[in-house]
């Protein structure tokens, strides 16, 4: 067998024989089972481990991936010790042209090594390997935010906990999507560990903490996390509920228990039965927000944010039906983060009231003017995971709103039987979007054939006008005849469902009302243009098309307020300031790198007059306001009036942002005294990007809002 030892001979060796052989190619295997044990030791940041189970494999040179820098002990396949021959993943260039074509054909996460052994037998056969390995990524610069992922930790074991995800390559890899894990963690005594499906066993041993974990179903990876929590656990319907706090955080597990338990009462309701047999609120030491079967792992920031409880975590809760029992099929693209966004998300406003439903949807759409554009856009097929604000804008939004406009199209009840239909028939299955829409027609009755060329694999989205309307009033009947052209602009058509609102009064009524009645229906436009005759219970004053924003489209400027991630959806934007102080403009460049994710340079405002404004200006503490921000709120010297409302400049800071002024298209401009805690506001900022305005009180946000907007091109008044 060939160690890690003396490996450029290993490698010239390897590249000998397999080039030597008949067929020079290797396939990749296909593991079935993995039985793991691994032993974490902190002070080295080390794990041992050992796997065996079942692997696929086919005669001849066949490979594995695992950790790039582990050190085998043994590898034994079919019953049998194998020689095996290992290259790091970076000197793959060195392979035969055949093997190293194969290899470029691979989707390949990170670099992994490559672990090649030869075969006389094909089939499905046992495996035992066991090696040791480091896990030391650094936990510090990891972006998590709504807006952007990036720096994600793979593996670390520290002295605060491990983390060890399928990034880190720590079981062997192949081609499988599939397969079972069992798992079992020995850590230290005064650690706990969780991991994915039910916990089967806890004990200490020798001053060890030894524990393990099995998934009752076929899963597409497995995560381990151990730390040294402080447990609480509660039964509710026979489900162990469990929160694994940091000490610090203890105080929170009674909501947390609270919450998730009625978030699992909720879906097992509205899908089916939660399945597995614990579901545990887990507090990490660095930025996450995963969902994994049975448990979520949230970073201590996010933990303790109060409105999570009433969000987030009840997004993570349904993914235990969705993407952790119910598996999204990649290669068909990503369905999962928008239907988990449906159902929890938007299902949460939907629950509160529908003007917040109605604003969560028109949020959804400007988020998709501010950051998607002609260069970045892509079809729903193409999605797999976010990384940035498009990437979630179309992944996660543009998805969302294609289920509920599926919704729309085919009522409520036949979607969600829908929901139970696809549970109950691929639990521990990969589900596409065909399966999706072979499920909702036959719970409708409806064919929904033209949904999967227009919405997953057509890039874009439709842009609606409302190109005329006349009226035929008959003025001896409480009604009006009204004839209507609409329209869709772009190269290709949508079959669109578009709703219309009508305002009309009754003449013939004796109550008088300040507030006009409304009429709504729908209009179904198959083509580039369609003309429509309609009566109306009334004499019409007004009529509007997609009023409350049931449709995925691209708005109109003038439907969109300024917000401040218009601003944050500018690829280029320069940070200006007057001020000559070092350690001010210091903070100001920790704001700007909190909105950029890079770092900034504080500039004059004279580059205001330099051409080309092919950038963002975000500008402290202006010697003036722009026109636009003057006229929507009123200043004196000691406060601003914004919305009714008086705050005092001191000891606030105020985010606002514009558009068209001075030849940008987009800006935004800070008032700020209190400069220490400009870099904490600039992590916060792009949570409120659907907003207009912020308001700050040291580093809490105390006021927030919209500039209003003009009237609807969609809208005519008569």
């Amino acid at each position: 067998m060939c160690a890690r030892n003396g490996f450029i001979s290993v490698l010239t060796i390897l590249v000998s024989i397999i080039g030597a052989a008949t067929s020079s190619s290797a396939t990749l295997v296909r593991f079935e089972k993995h039985d793991l044990q691994i032993t974490l030791d902190v002070p080295s940041q080390q794990a041992t481990i050992s796997d065996k189970g079942m692997v696929q494999i086919g005669k001849g040179w066949t490979f594995f991936y695992l950790n790039g820098g582990a050190k085998i002990g043994s590898l034994s396949v079919a019953g049998n010790p194998v020689d095996y021959h290992v290259v790091s993943f970076a000197d793959t260039v060195q392979l035969p042209a055949e093997i190293k074509a194969d290899i470029l054909t691979l989707e390949i996460e990170g670099e992994p090594l490559l672990v090649f052994f030869e075969s006389n037998q094909s089939g499905s056969v046992p495996f035992e390997i066991d090696f040791e390995a480091k896990f030391a990524d650094s936990v510090e610069n990891v972006q998590f935010s709504r807006e952007k992922v990036g720096n994600e930790v793979r593996g670390t074991i520290i002295e605060q906990g491990a983390y060890l995800s399928p990034a880190a390559y720590f079981y062997p890899t192949g081609d499988e999507q599939l397969a079972q894990f069992r798992v079992t963690v020995d850590m230290p005594g005064e650690w706990l560990s969780v991991s994915d499906g039910n916990p089967v066993s806890s004990a200490l041993e020798s001053g060890r903490r030894v524990e393990t974990f099995e998934n009752p179903y076929v899963n597409d990876g497995l995560t381990v996390m151990a730390a040294p929590y402080v447990p609480r656990v509660e039964t509710r319907d026979n489900i162990e509920i469990a929160t694994y706090f940091f000490e610090a955080d203890t105080a929170l597990a009674a909501g947390y228990l609270e919450s998730a338990t009625g978030y699992l009462t909720m879906y097992s309701e509205l899908i089916g039965p939660y399945p597995f047999k614990r579901f545990t609120i887990a507090e990490n030491f660095f930025p996450t927000g995963y969902g994994f079967p049975g448990w979520t792992l949230l970073g201590q920031q996010v933990l303790r944010l109060p409105f999570i409880k009433a969000t987030s975590l009840g997004h993570e809760v349904l993914h235990n039906w969705w993407g952790n029992s119910v598996y999204v099929d990649y290669e068909r693209g990503n369905w999962c983060e928008g239907l988990t966004v449906y159902g929890a998300d938007y299902r949460y406003k939907l629950m509160e009231s529908p003007s917040a439903a109605r604003d969560y949807r028109k949020d959804i759409l400007k988020e998709y003017a501010s950051y998607v554009n002609q260069g970045n856009d892509f079809p729903l097929r193409d999605f797999k995971s976010r990384t940035s604000a498009e990437t979630r804008s179309i992944g996660y939004n543009k998805a969302m709103m294609l289920f509920h406009m599926i919704e729309e199209e085919i009522g409520t009840t036949a979607f969600f039987d829908a929901w139970k239909l696809i549970y109950s028939q691929y639990k521990a299955k990969q589900v596409s979007w065909e399966n999706w829409i072979a499920a909702f027609e036959p719970t409708s009755g409806q064919d929904l054939s033209w949904v999967i060329p227009q919405w997953i694999d057509r890039v874009g989205a439709p842009v609606i006008s409302l190109d005329s309307v006349s009226l035929s009033t008959e003025h001896s009947l409480p009604r009006e005849s009204i004839s209507i052209n609409i329209s869709q602009m772009g190269e290709a058509s949508y079959r669109l469902s578009v709703p219309i609102r009508f305002f009309y009064t009754d003449p013939r009524s004796s109550t008088f009302s300040p507030e006009p009645s409304t009429y709504d229906t729908t209009l179904i436009l198959e083509g580039a243009s369609g003309q429509y005759q309609l009566e109306v219970p009334g004499w019409t004053g007004s009529v509007e098309l997609d009023p409350d924003y049931h449709l995925f489209r691209k708005l109109y400027p003038e439907e969109i307020e300024p917000i401040i991630s218009a601003v944050l959806g500018v690829p280029k934007k320069r940070f200006l300031a007057q001020t000559t102080d070092v350690a001010n403009k210091a903070l100001f460049r920790g704001f700007g790198k909190s909105l950029s994710e890079d770092s900034v340079v504080v500039e004059s405002p004279d580059i205001l007059g330099v051409e080309p404004k092919d950038f963002a200006p975000v500008i402290l503490n202006p010697t003036e306001l722009p026109a636009d921000l003057a006229s929507a709120l009123s200043a004196t010297d000691s406060s601003l009036i914004i919305n009714g409302v008086e705050y005092l400049r001191a000891d606030h800071t105020f985010v606002m942002a514009g558009k068209n002024w001075n030849g940008f298209e987009k800006y935004l401009i800070l008032l700020c005294d209190d400069f220490a805690t400009l870099p904490r506001i600039g992590q916060l900022v792009p949570h409120y990007g659907k907003y207009s305005y912020l308001v700050f009180q040291g580093a809490k946000n105390i006021g927030k809002g919209q500039w209003p907007t003009p009237d609807s091109p969609l809208r005519k008044v008569f």
